[in-house]
């Protein structure tokens, strides 16, 4: 079988004065076992070639990721260093401009924070290191928590956050730092797609088959064909608005993944009305 498969032959032997219906079967299954040979040749070639491509797009990927990172991070560093220096140096005069320098700070910060929670998440969930603290957890208090926490930029970013609580204490098992990052994930989803619905809903519901909290907005949602990849890491919708957005395509991947961790799911709904609904649930029908 040189070149191809060298080293390897097919001998056939005829036994004796064996009949010539004997020797074409004989020739038939030869040729049978020859062409699964080379069937098994090209699967597996076509297996390599494929595994070859995922592997240079995965290199792309992370290649792109970590230009994407050293862009994110570049950026709101970038501000705080100069309008710390002014501030430093006594350039600035009028406090009302100081303030508002100061505020640019704090929310320049705050974004780097999130920038790089995302980054070690990424890590540590790629890597098999996250591990859960779950403890009982007041969904209503925890929510509100984060509402009031994100509250500021929201509406900087001109959005109003509305609440949409039950009146009785909702309890779920889970890690309070994996769902507030969760929930701040979702919520800067909102300010970066959304933010001409003008307004985002933080909504908890119970039921017998379990605790949701869903984070609601008027956006252009997502459409059909983007749905079933929407939480693959880097991957963002290809149009205009995803295009004139920075990020790096984790914050979904990663919400989802967390959730998955402390044995709940996360998914996408089309909002009743138009827009888009994102549900975090907990329980049976996790």
């Amino acid at each position: 079988l040189a070149p191809e498969v060298p080293h390897w032959e097919i001998t056939l032997y005829r036994v004796g004065n064996a009949p010539g219906a004997v020797g074409r079967a004989l020739m038939a299954f030869a040729w049978l076992l020859l062409a699964l040979l080379l069937a098994a040749l090209l699967g597996g070639g076509l297996l390599l070639l494929r595994d070859a491509a995922r592997q240079r797009l995965e290199a792309t990927r992370k290649t792109g990721f970590v230009s994407s990172v050293s862009h994110e991070l570049k950026t709101p560093l970038t501000s705080i260093r100069m309008y710390a220096e002014l501030l430093r140096d006594g350039r600035v005069r009028d406090e009302a401009r100081g303030r508002k320098y100061l505020d640019v700070i704090v929310a320049e910060s705050q974004r780097l924070t999130r920038l790089v929670s995302n980054v070690l998440d990424f890590s540590r969930l790629e890597q098999g290191r996250r591990r859960f603290a779950r403890e009982a957890l007041d969904a209503k208090t925890l929510v509100t928590d984060v509402a009031e926490a994100q509250r500021g930029r929201l509406e900087a970013a001109g959005l109003k956050l509305r609440l949409a609580l039950p009146e009785e204490p909702v309890t779920v098992s889970a890690e309070r730092d994996a769902v507030e990052q969760v929930l701040v994930n979702l919520l800067d989803n909102a300010a970066k797609y959304a933010a001409g619905g003008g307004e985002v809903t933080m909504e908890v519901t119970a039921s017998p088959v379990g605790v949701r909290i869903g984070v609601l907005d008027r956006g252009p949602g997502v459409a059909p064909q983007h749905r079933k990849r929407l939480f693959e890491q880097f991957y963002r919708a290809d149009g205009a608005l995803t295009a004139s957005q920075t990020g790096f395509g984790l914050g979904l991947s990663i919400a989802r993944r967390l959730m998955r961790g402390m044995g709940g799911e996360l998914h996408y709904e089309p909002r009743e009305g138009g827009g888009s609904k994102f549900v975090a649930a907990f329980g049976v029908e996790a």
